[in-house]
């Protein structure tokens, strides 16, 4: 906002507006296939891995009906600039949580993802969607990236965003790699 005779003021961000992202994967596989890949515990490994992780830590437990958490915990270089350096450090550790419910008749999965940072006010939630389309299945993700930092919450929850969009980029190649 510009004042009268007086410099560009950045006003304080809405604290309810969080920043969508919805994207898709497809992976050149039966959804049976898929989900098996997804939820085995080396695909997540080298997932993670593959996105700059490093202490990587991976579990995939079933759940009722058919379900699976698969949950993976890295370190991450923190890849940013430096007003969000400053709040993070240089390593960004986060958890990510995957729960896949039971298959529909159609063999679709419906699921939640979760990402919670170390010592960060970063929030992540969102739901998955895998589903047979395009010849193999599809994978449907929609998140909402949060960021409760005043005056550039907006600007970090757009770089999340962006390096989301290129970790779900490079999950797609990989798993297509293994199909």
């Amino acid at each position: 906002m510009r004042h009268p005779g007086g410099p560009t003021v950045d006003e304080p961000e809405d604290p309810d507006v969080a920043k969508s992202l919805t994207a898709q994967l497809d992976i050149a596989t039966d959804l049976v296939t898929a989900y098996s890949l997804v939820t085995d515990e080396s695909y997540v490994n080298d997932v993670a891995t593959a996105t700059g992780g490093t202490d990587v830590t991976v579990s995939v437990t079933p759940t009722h009906g058919g379900g699976a958490d698969v949950v993976s915990s890295r370190t991450l270089p923190a890849d940013v600039p430096s007003y969000a350096k400053a709040m993070i450090g240089e390593t960004i550790s986060l958890t990510e949580t995957r729960t896949f419910g039971p298959a529909a008749a159609d063999g679709s999965r419906d699921g939640t993802i979760t990402v919670a940072f170390a010592g960060a006010p970063v929030v992540i939630t969102g739901t998955l969607r895998l589903s047979a389309g395009g010849g193999g299945t599809l994978v449907a993700v929609e998140m909402t990236i949060k960021a409760a930092v005043p005056f550039v919450g907006g600007k970090i929850e757009q770089l999340c965003a962006d390096q989301i969009e290129a970790a779900l980029r490079q999950e797609e190649k990989i798993a297509n790699s293994r199909v």
